[in-house]
């Protein structure tokens, strides 16, 4: 084979490896989307449809609160790398912005902990068992 040749099937093989690499990479967070669709879609199917449109209402209430709050978890916690990398180092300002990362993420606990026993004072014994189990699973993304 000619040297062109060569080159342009080594080129296509390593074309085709890094398109590969890059649709499994998206389909790996595909799945992620879709087993939270489906926890949704489990819970809905074992809660009664009026529970289960308060559940979304409350929740995604609350989800959509604390996701400002998370935007600010993470530029906060990109402030405090920076603080901690940087030639001279500042205790006080690396411990006000640790603080500052401890109270925010108190927010959102105390956010989701609050949606959370709305809805436990409105469900009964079986739909809040229901609900502890939905909680009990691995945080979506």
């Amino acid at each position: 084979m000619s040297r062109k040749i060569k080159v342009l099937v080594v080129a296509s093989v390593v074309l085709n490896v890094l398109l590969a690499g890059v649709m499994i990479g998206s389909l790996a967070h595909q799945v992620g989307r879709w087993s939270a669709f489906r926890q949704d879609r489990a819970l809905a199917a074992k809660l009664p449809p009026k529970k289960y449109r308060l559940f979304t209402e409350v929740m995604g209430g609350a989800r959509s609160e604390c996701k400002q709050i998370r935007k600010q978890i993470k530029a906060t916690r990109a402030q405090t790398l920076g603080i901690l990398t940087a030639p001279e180092f500042d205790e006080q300002s690396f411990q006000r912005e640790v603080e500052r990362l401890r109270d925010l993420r108190g927010q959102v606990s105390d956010r989701m902990a609050g949606a959370t026993l709305q809805l436990a004072r409105q469900f009964n014994p079986e739909e809040r068992r229901l609900l502890g189990k939905y909680l009990d699973q691995p945080l979506r993304p």
